[in-house]
């Protein structure tokens, strides 16, 4: 007499089911990890270019650039707290020149040290991404010196070194 198979799986059917969801997580978790970091890198490299075309106008305008007395003004709390809008952190660019300053695309940042700042004296100005970039690509564009292995910036060329 022939057993008759029952609907639905085996213990041993779903334990190899089990493994191969299990051996696809373990693929799949780093790869969309990297996508993710990649993406807000990207963000990060689009908020410098969109900044320095912003203070660059700004100089066209007024003569010079956005000032902070030499001072660095950031979102992060070493750098002041400060926020977004036409009160933000990089004085008289908002809504003038970009309608809102940008902010680190990861939830992270700002926090005590981290997160976007800017200098000036007037005459020279440097805008950084300071301990949020995920990758330092040899020949990267936004290679800070001051901060090689925890920021990006632009700046003019007496700014480069600050």
């Amino acid at each position: 007499m022939k057993r008759q198979r029952q609907a639905g799986f085996t213990i041993i059917e779903m334990l190899i089911v089990v493994t191969i969801l299990a051996m696809l997580a373990g693929i799949l978790v780093p790869v969309l990890e990297n996508a993710a970091q990649s993406s807000r890198d990207s963000r990060r490299a689009s908020d410098l270019k969109s900044v320095q075309s912003a203070v660059e106008s700004f100089k066209r305008v007024n003569g010079g650039y956005p000032d902070t007395t030499g001072a660095w003004s950031g979102d992060s709390a070493a750098d002041g707290g400060l926020g977004y809008d036409a009160t933000g952190y990089i004085p008289g660019l908002v809504p003038d020149f970009i309608p809102v300053l940008p902010k680190d695309p990861s939830a992270d940042y700002p926090n005590a040290t981290g997160g976007y700042r800017y200098r000036s004296d007037g005459t020279d100005f440097k805008f950084c991404i300071n301990e949020s970039p995920e990758s330092f690509p040899t020949g990267n564009p936004f290679f800070d010196p001051a901060r090689a292995a925890t920021a990006w910036q632009v700046s003019s060329p007496g700014g480069y070194n600050w």
